[in-house]
């Protein structure tokens, strides 16, 4: 073989080579895009009547404006043996716990005493609740506060720690899913106007309104 033709073997050959680095690559993005996540829980408290007091029952009217979705179930379980603790104390109790959580604005509470025989006096409260939290398979950036180190920042998603802060600081969850603004009754009252504009005549449904007299209604 010539030499010209070795030389345009080569020249064939890089070309080859230089095509091939022009071929679609792909590389997993270092960038996170998802959005904060909300994570419904139900939230379960149990506690002796005795230690029910003001500041317990604060805590729980704040923890339920910010996180509370659903309607509070307070029951109080007594024993039925117990001379000195029986159903009519519960219900007081129960009275009375609803009654301060009402002047906390908590309105949505639904109680109920318990028959628990063997157990001391105590206080069931349950709800759900809504939470707020950085998208899932999120961690802080290494060295922020997580105990990871630079080392492994080749794991970490740009933008994870941004959503995880965010997440934190929205103080009702809940208001991320939404609010249904509108009145059910708002739909059936249009279609009911509708339907009546479809049955009645044009020249009956534009008539012009009747003027009434006092003396027409007066015996």
């Amino acid at each position: 073989m010539s030499m010209k033709n070795n030389f345009g073997l080569l020249l064939l050959m890089c070309g080859a080579v230089a095509l091939t680095g022009c071929g679609r690559q792909s590389t997993p993005s270092m960038m996170n895009t998802s959005r904060v996540s909300v994570v419904p829980e139900t939230h379960l408290l149990q506690v002796p009547v005795a230690e029910v007091n003001e500041g317990y029952l604060n805590r729980i009217a704040e923890d339920y404006e910010r996180f509370g979705a659903s309607t509070i179930q307070m029951s109080i379980g007594y024993d039925p043996a117990n001379k000195k603790y029986g159903a009519m104390q519960a219900f007081n109790d129960l009275a009375k716990f609803k009654g301060r959580l009402n002047k906390l604005g908590v309105h949505n509470v639904s109680a109920e005493t318990v028959k628990s025989e063997g157990a001391a006096p105590t206080l069931m409260i349950s709800y759900d609740t809504v939470s707020a939290v950085g998208p899932a398979g999120c961690r802080n950036m290494p060295g922020f506060d997580d105990g990871l180190t630079t080392a492994e920042i080749g794991n970490y998603k740009f933008g994870c720690s941004t959503e995880t802060m965010l997440a934190k600081q929205i103080y009702r969850p809940a208001d991320l899913l939404g609010n249904d603004a509108s009145d059910p009754d708002d739909g059936r009252r249009a279609a009911n106007n509708v339907e009546y504009y479809k049955q009645v005549d044009r020249d009956e449904a534009e008539a012009p309104l009747i003027r009434i007299e006092r003396t027409d209604i007066q015996n």
